[in-house]
């Protein structure tokens, strides 16, 4: 077409101005090009451009690289006939139109494509060949999505060269290849990253009623929302206690809680408004997998199970029976007589289970969302007494993690303890009953 945009609708004929335009380049000795057949299956006629150039190409050649196709129509537009396209990449209320028709062989309904500015069946394109889809190239990989943390970066391709067609078949495979980044810790947790996204849109009104903006502080839903869900910018509102969409996504990387526990070493974390699986490898979906040692792909030799025991105590004091060392996995303690006695638990020296002299609650230290959180349940028989306390630590531990025991009055105890002793690391094991505090 001419690049004044000019356009026969009559009869989708050149213009004498394109014609000009055709013949200077041809002229000009600059269409050596065209000279070099593609190797395509049937005739040059069934590979429609279109297939190859769907309406969001068109839409970036003709408005620039952030155009899209507009997400809704004009039934007195004909859906081959214009070009209609949001150019702005933040609003999608409006659209620009070109008044020229669709590529034949743009797809422009279900089991339909656009010829001649019409749109038409198969058996009226006049195609004798089905045309199977295939892979574009690999985009390059994206920036990292974080600095440290755990970012992700990605890769993708489309089912694009050409697109399946006239019953064809989709393209066989994944579109994207993902692997984590910036690995290194940050000074804030995992859940600190999803609250500071959440409390960004804390000045973005909320329309519960017509032309009623209401404003709320937000803060993340964890424990309300998981898997896809959770990775669909869903926060909580504080006080109100009701979830809701406080944008498309959260920035990939986000750590999310996926609807089935991960296996251990691996990393649960949001990618394109999916909660997607990592390896111990940090690549998406690899299936690598950590031994009990914590050691990626390991085969459970670098370390052997150990348990010991503990005896003792005062009444009415808070006493320390196990200091877990650093990168010790897979650590497991009972308590199975919580009546009189309780657990508490000191992270560099500061109390995150009980310590105040009563027994905790289930709780989850830093957050489900955080890599190597320690685990805390109370386990109540059906009159809500205690019935057992339960730690689980998987591991590998990262800081310097202290058990203790309290004991109210003299009263019998069971405790276990469950860990790995490795060629650089000791991790402890289980208590055995205590006779009395």
């Amino acid at each position: 077409m001419a690049s004044d945009g000019g356009y026969n609708s009559v009869d989708l004929t050149w213009s004498p101005c394109s014609r000009q335009q055709l013949l200077t380049f041809f002229s000009k000795g600059k269409a050596e090009c065209v000279k070099d057949l593609p190797a395509l299956g049937g005739t040059l006629q069934d590979w429609k451009p279109g297939l190859y150039y769907g309406v969001d190409d068109q839409c970036r050649i003709a408005f620039g690289k952030t155009a899209r196709a507009c997400t809704f129509t004009n039934p007195d537009l004909p859906a081959c006939r214009v070009l209609s396209c949001h150019i702005n990449p933040d609003d999608d209320s409006s659209c620009k139109r070109l008044l020229v028709p669709l590529l034949d062989g743009t797809e422009c309904g279900p089991n339909e494509w656009c010829l001649k500015g019409r749109c038409v069946s198969p058996d009226e394109l006049g195609s004798s060949v089905v045309v199977h889809g295939s892979w574009s190239s690999w985009s390059e990989f994206s920036p990292c999505s974080r600095t440290c943390g755990g970012g992700i970066t990605h890769r993708t391709r489309q089912c694009n060269n050409p697109r399946p067609a006239f019953g064809g078949d989709e393209c066989v495979g994944l579109d994207i290849q993902a692997e984590l980044c910036h690995q290194q810790s940050c000074e804030r947790t995992q859940l600190d990253f999803m609250a500071e996204q959440c409390s960004q849109t804390d000045l973005h009104p909320l329309y519960l009623l017509p032309n009623t903006a209401s404003f709320y502080t937000w803060i993340p839903a964890v424990g309300f929302a998981q898997g896809d869900e959770q990775c669909r910018y869903m926060c909580q509102s504080k006080g109100e206690n009701f979830i809701v969409s406080r944008g498309s996504q959260f920035v990939d990387g986000t750590r999310c809680e996926s609807d089935n526990p991960p296996p251990f070493g691996s990393t649960a974390a949001c990618l394109r408004g999916e909660c997607q699986v990592f390896g111990c490898d940090g690549v998406l979906d690899s299936g690598k997998l950590a031994d009990v040692c914590g050691v990626c792909g390991g085969d459970g030799s670098s370390c052997t199970l150990t348990s010991d025991s503990y005896s003792g105590g005062q009444t009415k004091e808070y006493t320390t029976f196990l200091s877990l060392p650093i990168n010790a996995t897979q650590v497991h303690i009972i308590n199975r007589a919580p009546l009189f006695t309780h657990l508490a638990v000191m992270v560099q020296d500061q109390y995150i289970v009980s310590g105040l002299g009563i027994m905790a609650l289930n709780m989850t230290h830093p957050s489900p969302l955080d890599d190597h959180h320690l685990e805390y349940r109370l386990h109540l028989t059906p009159d809500l007494l205690p019935l057992m306390e339960e730690l689980l630590l998987p591991g590998p531990v990262q800081q310097e993690i202290t058990i203790q025991m309290a004991c109210l009055r003299a009263r019998g105890m069971f405790s276990s303890v469950w860990a790995r002793r490795g060629k650089t690391h000791c991790l402890l094991c289980p208590a055995r009953s205590w006779q009395g505090c």
